[in-house]
């Protein structure tokens, strides 16, 4: 199969989304818990659990961009091994 994409955006979409999806999670997390920092204040969400929910949705999209990621980065490696 031929590559989609380079190997070096294949890293880097794979690095970008392993941090998208740390930094997703702790925040779905935070909300989930009612920290007050982020649900008291002026700008806070009226309802911290749909903010919540929300993160993890994004989450879940980063690790499908991860997954492909990951697998451009196989496919890339197995181009580079075929010499046609």
């Amino acid at each position: 199969m031929k590559p989609l994409i380079t190997n070096g955006k294949a890293v880097t979409l794979s690095l970008t989304s392993v941090a998208g999806i740390i930094f997703l999670l702790i925040l779905g997390l935070l909300f989930n818990s009612h920290a007050p920092t982020l649900v008291e204040g002026h700008s806070a969400p009226a309802d911290p659990a749909g903010a919540a929910s929300t993160c993890f949705k994004a989450a879940a999209i980063y690790a499908g961009l991860l997954a492909f990621g990951l697998w451009q980065v196989a496919v890339n490696k197995r181009a580079a091994t075929i010499h046609f």
